[in-house]
């Protein structure tokens, strides 16, 4: 399948993320932050997509380990603020460690504003992001 346009990717990264609250707020985190979906480099090493058997949304499955490496090897260039992001991203979904401290520390107010309705979408809470929407400029 070749890659959908945006729209139809954060649809389909949705459909996979769907029923864990981790990875929905993983995904969610990439969607609102507005960088990574949008990289090639990215889309190409850690997206790929597969239809779904149950009602044929295509899914974006993000493969968490290889962006993690990638991250690692400095593959992916990027701001200290978009990898801090992405680091967060990371271990809310998979569990790569991330050092709070600096990372929070390297974000501004709307994304340190995403990461924490990430972090109460991770414990249970979807209705987190309403809050980030209703206050975007």
């Amino acid at each position: 399948m070749t890659s959908p346009d945006l729209p139809h990717l954060v649809e389909a990264a949705r459909a996979w993320a769907r029923g864990s609250y981790a990875m929905e707020s993983a995904v969610e985190l990439l969607v609102h932050h507005g960088t990574w979906l949008h990289r090639s480099d990215f889309l190409r090493m850690a997206v790929d997509y597969a239809p779904d058997g149950y009602s044929r949304i295509p899914l974006a499955v993000i493969s968490w380990d290889t962006l993690h490496a990638a991250l690692c090897n400095n593959l992916l260039p990027c701001s200290n603020s978009e990898a801090a992001v992405l680091r967060i991203a990371l271990s809310i979904a998979a569990g790569h460690p991330v050092d709070l401290g600096p990372a929070i520390t390297r974000l501004d107010t709307a994304n340190l504003a995403y990461v924490l309705a990430a972090v109460r979408h991770a414990g249970g809470d979807r209705s987190a992001w309403a809050v980030v929407e209703r206050d975007a400029p």
